[in-house]
């Protein structure tokens, strides 16, 4: 059986789809939530779907480092395929990503290269943007510049306000990231 790790920070909305999408797989397994915001929404819907979860709230180190290797120890601690990143807010360093080289990945609510970091979503709608969409990447050293997975394209209607927008962009985001997961932890079998 194949073996997840999700980090998340806040709403969780990635996160839920991921694991109703594997709830009743025997090849793939989502062995446990991190997250570094105690008051993350994601908590509370680990707990619903009755995924084990860790909360190491970043509050309590004394530095990022100090942060950034604890998470380190605790994911060498677990045994699992692949890293997703779900709306985890906290760059990952260059340590951690080289460690586990080609087995993060992330979802960005832009077309890559395009928006890369904060508020995609909201600089593409003021920007006017025709089409924008969602990019499936891995994680690399740099933030939002991974070789890419997938990208999906959406078409942005003239009537929409920021926050259809922002539904349209979730649809998407909800319905390709779990199939990308399964198709990579499939195709892993085959190398």
């Amino acid at each position: 059986m194949k073996k997840i790790v999700i980090l998340a920070s806040g709403n969780g909305t990635n996160f839920e789809a991921i694991c109703k999408f594997f709830l009743k797989s025997s090849k793939i397994s989502i062995i446990k939530l991190i997250t570094d915001n105690k008051k993350a929404k994601v908590v509370e819907r680990a707990r619903r779907l009755a995924i084990d979860y860790e909360i190491i709230d970043y509050t309590t180190f004394k530095s990022k480092k100090e942060y950034n290797d604890y998470l380190f120890g605790r994911l060498k601690d677990l045994d699992f395929d692949l890293i997703v990143l779900a709306g985890y807010m906290r760059i990952l360093p260059g340590y951690i990503v080289r460690y586990y080289a080609n087995r993060i990945i992330n979802i960005h609510p832009s077309l890559l290269p395009k928006y890369p970091g904060l508020r995609s979503i909201e600089r593409a709608y003021n920007n006017k943007e025709e089409y924008t969409g969602i990019t499936i990447h891995y994680v690399e050293e740099k933030v939002d510049t991974g070789r890419i997975i997938l990208q999906k394209e959406l078409k942005v209607e003239k009537n929409w306000d920021l926050t259809k927008l922002e539904e349209e962009i979730h649809k998407l985001e909800h319905q390709y990231y779990p199939k990308v997961v399964e198709e990579l932890l499939n195709n892993s079998d085959e190398n």
